[in-house]
């Protein structure tokens, strides 16, 4: 076969030719519909993988959250703790009244009154007799420099607090006064309180309040109480609540 028979094309075959080439281009509009029907699927499918990864992301910030709510306490209470001093015999048969309070930004502990007469026995003055509706002690925090709650085992949590305080110490009577209601001493203190359950001391909440005192800056209370003394006693209203974050979501 020579050149001249390679370049010949029947006749037939152009005009076949020609009707492809218009049946392309009728589907061409239909091709370009698909190819931006793709484009378009392709974009919401990249969208909703976007908002499942952030969704995957806020859950699992969710969930450290949560797991850290275990580690943050609140911690609060109040009551009366009743301890019995020495009689005029030294046996301990009158009733002493402690009214306490307490929070993450506070906590004092203060006795009002002596309805009855009772016999201190005292740091550095020896037994000394106090006489009826004469003595007031109240301790008030000036800061909490230290707050620790844990589980304490078999159903109960503590708190612990550490800080500074000031302390009003008062014996009042006829031919005696010593101290003020109004100038306080300062000291440091450590606080454990014990939360049982709900139902107060009969359930196993305890509060102590123990002072450390500075015989240079609190004469008075060091001469009484000596350089530690721990107040408190048997919780007979009020209830301590020590819970953590977690728990109080459940």
């Amino acid at each position: 076969m020579n050149r001249r028979d390679w370049l010949f094309i029947p006749a037939v075959v152009v005009p076949a030719a020609i009707a492809g080439g218009g049946a392309y281009a009728a589907l061409a509009p239909q091709r370009d519909q698909a190819l931006a029907r793709a484009a378009e699927l392709e974009a919401r499918a990249a969208t909703i993988q976007a908002s499942a990864a952030k969704q995957q992301g806020d859950l699992t910030e969710a969930q450290r959250r949560i797991a850290g709510l275990n580690t943050r306490w609140v911690a609060s209470g109040g009551g009366t703790n009743k301890k019995l001093m020495p009689d005029a015999a030294g046996n301990p048969t009158v009733t002493m009244l402690e009214v306490f309070s307490f929070d993450r930004n506070h906590a004092f502990c203060r006795v009002d009154d002596n309805a009855e007469a009772f016999v201190m026995p005292t740091f550095k003055m020896g037994n000394v007799t106090i006489p009826a509706r004469s003595f007031f002690m109240a301790m008030k925090t000036t800061t909490i420099d230290a707050f620790d709650a844990r589980e304490a085992g078999t159903g109960k949590s503590q708190v612990t607090m550490r800080g500074n305080l000031d302390c009003e110490t008062e014996v009042n009577s006829a031919t005696l006064k010593i101290g003020s209601r109004t100038v306080g001493e300062p000291a440091s203190y450590e606080i454990v309180a014990v939360d049982g359950g709900v139902g107060g001391g009969s359930k196993g909440d305890t509060f102590a309040f123990t002072v450390f005192f500075d015989e240079r800056l609190a004469p008075l209370n060091y001469a009484i109480f000596g350089p530690k003394f721990t107040f408190t006693g048997e919780m007979v209203e009020g209830e301590i609540t020590i819970r953590n974050l977690a728990s109080l979501a459940a």
